[in-house]
């Protein structure tokens, strides 16, 4: 029809164009090796898998291959029932990859980052004596990784975490821990804990976040009272 309609009006037939070749589609973009770890990490679904490619992958050299196996591990564990007797070689496997990417790259906050998650996380498997010990190494660790990546919602929100346990702490039992194992335990307060999850709600809003400052302001102002 509308050839039709543009012979009536100029007299001629319709102008006809030269196809145009189709466009070349751009080279698909390899993916780097640590490209793929991520990918597999964001999809969820192949823990084990991620888990084999980075045990594969870590020569103890690469700090960027250490804190993704350290992160690996601790999703293995997670996934494994409560009680398993693997989920505590599986931390403390991530542990020593997060000592080891903290080594190789003391100014890589995710290096930083993961071995103060990963310190934190052997606390389950360890004596009270050892936590008090490793709660000094887990702040020095966040604090380093707070410096370093000041926009990263999950390192605020572990300082928050961090405070709000020790300034629950109280003053009993930070005598007690003196007495029986020497030194005194760290010290932080709920204005502290505040100020780390209202930062980390400012960065990354969560449903968990918005709920823990509700409680430390419940508990500062209980005990303003």
């Amino acid at each position: 029809v509308l050839e039709q309609v543009v012979q009536q009006v100029v007299g001629g037939a319709a102008p006809t164009e030269t196809p145009k070749p189709a466009p070349e589609k751009p080279a698909a973009v390899e993916e780097s090796p640590l490209e793929g770890f991520d990918r597999l990490h964001a999809a969820g679904d192949a823990v084990d898998a991620l888990l084999a490619q980075l045990r594969d992958a870590s020569n103890e050299k690469d700090s960027q291959v250490e804190w993704r196996l350290a992160r690996a591990c601790l999703d293995a564990a997670n996934a494994l029932p409560d009680g398993d007797a693997k989920r505590e070689g599986l931390v403390f496997e991530g542990l020593r990859a997060a000592e080891r990417a903290a080594t190789l790259a003391p100014d890589d906050g995710l290096a930083q980052k993961w071995l103060g998650v990963m310190l934190g996380s052997v606390g389950d498997f360890q004596t009270t004596k050892e936590k008090i010990q490793n709660s000094y190494k887990i702040r020095e660790s966040l604090d380093a990784a707070y410096v370093l990546l000041p926009d990263d919602a999950t390192v605020a929100l572990a300082l928050g975490q961090w405070c709000l346990k020790v300034a629950g702490v109280s003053f009993v039992e930070r005598g007690l821990a003196r007495a029986v194992f020497g030194g005194s335990p760290p010290e932080a307060t709920y204005a502290d804990a505040l100020k780390f999850f209202q930062r980390a709600q400012e960065l990354k809003p969560a449903t968990k976040t918005k709920a823990l400052v509700k409680l430390v302001e419940g508990k500062m102002r209980a005990g303003a009272k």
